[in-house]
């Protein structure tokens, strides 16, 4: 990602330019400048889906420790070349541009860029920052669930128990199974609480799955232990 800084002050246009190899590409980047003790900060963001899957985001952020002439952010995102949103903002001491989509799967790119007049009474003068991200490919869709291991359970022969199980990504409604539970106990498919009463001593390895409303499957396992009770009739 290039960040370019153009600085035009009293005297001569100055041209800095700060080039970031892909290694050093994290997002949010961000830049500064400074006239008269008045600091400001470039922060763009995005594209990515990572709050939402269904939706991209990118955002374009500045921000100065004082009151500036004006400042301008704007930020857009294209897919496969095209945009597709665009955002952006007005303020004096910080502003925040930001735009959103629908996800589509392809390749995304989010352009930002992001201005600052600073007092004419002062020392006259602007700060341009401009920052483009690399083509990203974006599919769009949730992981498969992840189901919570319980850890290990213990029983005693003949008591009744309930454990739930919890699965958090994938897209909701879950359907549950189980393979190995103890004798006497079952799964409910649509809330995943397993129940039951135990009837038979062993060590059991039990193995869960969540199947999710896409297909997209998560599992885990875990020992379920039914012990006789050491003093049935203390």
């Amino acid at each position: 990602m290039n960040i370019r800084r153009w600085l035009s002050r009293r005297g001569p246009l100055i041209v800095a330019t700060l080039a970031l190899t892909a290694a050093a590409v994290i997002s949010p980047a961000s830049a500064s400048a400074s006239v008269d003790n008045v600091n400001c900060g470039f922060r763009p963001s995005g594209p990515n889906n990572y709050t939402n899957p269904a939706v991209v985001t990118a955002d374009s952020w500045v921000s100065c420790n004082g009151f500036v002439e004006s400042i301008y952010v704007s930020v857009d995102i294209t897919r496969d070349g095209q945009i597709v949103a665009s955002g952006f903002a007005f303020g004096s001491l910080g502003a925040l541009a930001f735009a959103s989509t629908p996800c589509v799967p392809g390749y995304y790119v989010a352009y930002a860029y992001g201005s600052v007049l600073y007092p004419f009474g002062n020392i006259p003068g602007s700060d341009i920052f401009r920052s483009q991200t690399p083509s990203t490919y974006l599919n769009c869709a949730p992981g498969p669930p992840v189901v919570a291991n319980p850890g290990s359970q213990s029983t005693f022969v003949y008591d009744s128990d309930a454990l739930p199980m919890t699965a958090t990504g994938g897209t909701p409604p879950f359907t549950w199974s189980a393979s190995g539970l103890p004798s006497g106990f079952s799964i409910n498919a649509s809330t995943g609480l397993i129940s039951g009463a135990s009837t038979r001593i062993g060590t059991y390895t039990v193995t869960v799955t969540a199947v999710d409303a896409a297909g997209r499957s998560g599992s885990t396992q875990f020992t379920w232990a039914i012990r006789r009770e050491p003093c049935p009739r203390c």
